[in-house]
């Protein structure tokens, strides 16, 4: 297999899955460290593709996918955000993250409770709900994720005290988790910080995977909702921290 082969392989791994490490493709393709790293470098100049540590995630902002594409109707999505929905309990009060899979689970939520959300589509998918109270956050609209970011934002944020937070996403490694914004990146840790109990909904896919900015630590974090397990350095910093593991699988 040529390299531009390989390459054009890798590429329709990532658009499938969403990402790629480097040692799957070394795995794959039986190429050196460097060889792989080399292909990396190469794919991150093609439009769509987002060269990360230890790998390359598909850069949606790049794609211009919009929001309504990439909520679609992803079967794992849709099962932990059905999942993560029965986690909440009559009369909790509940930060809601921005993001597709936080508004499949308003979409999935039946139980009396209050909402605070910084997320236009939650607010839309809640809004026929009378059972759920519902409080916006204010601040500034990012047309990407259809969320309200900003200092205003965060002030809100810490004038509230939730029983539970529900933090969207886009990528998370040994670290915690990382965004690619400054401002989401506060206003995940605000949510977190004003809740008593915090709470990962996250496809397998986004393991591993790391962007520009540091949001919440794994000292943040209390329960992490997936399809499968993680892999092992994930699962040491579980352990370490004392983070609640439950694995969702297809029925």
């Amino acid at each position: 297999m040529t390299q531009e082969e390989r390459l054009i392989a890798i590429e329709e791994q990532i658009k499938n899955h969403g990402k790629v490490t480097i040692e799957e493709i070394c795995q794959t393709y039986e190429i050196s460290y460097d060889s792989a790293r080399r292909d990396l470098v190469k794919l991150s100049e093609r439009p769509g593709i987002l060269r990360i540590r230890g790998g390359a995630i598909l850069d949606e902002k790049t794609v211009s996918l919009s929001f309504h594409q990439r909520s679609g109707t992803d079967p794992i999505k849709l099962q932990l955000a059905k999942f993560a929905a029965s986690l909440v309990e009559a009369n909790d009060i509940v930060f809601l993250d921005a993001g597709t899979t936080c508004t499949a689970l308003a979409q999935s939520l039946t139980v009396k409770s209050t909402v605070i959300t910084n997320s236009i589509e939650s607010l839309s998918a809640l809004s026929h709900k009378s059972n759920v109270r519902k409080s916006v956050l204010g601040g500034a609209f990012d047309d990407f994720s259809h969320a309200i970011l900003g200092d205003m934002t965060i002030e809100q944020i810490k004038k509230y005290q939730a029983s539970k937070a529900f933090i969207g996403i886009g990528a998370i490694s040994e670290s915690g988790i990382t965004t690619d914004l400054e401002t989401d990146a506060n206003l995940k840790l605000a949510m977190a910080k004003q809740s008593k109990q915090v709470i990962c909904v996250v496809d397998s896919a986004k393991f591993n995977t790391q962007l520009m900015y540091q949001s919440c630590t794994w000292a943040d974090i209390d329960i992490v909702v997936t399809n499968q397990r993680p892999p092992e350095n994930i699962v040491k910093q579980l352990e370490l921290h004392g983070v609640e593991l439950i694995e969702v699988f297809s029925e």
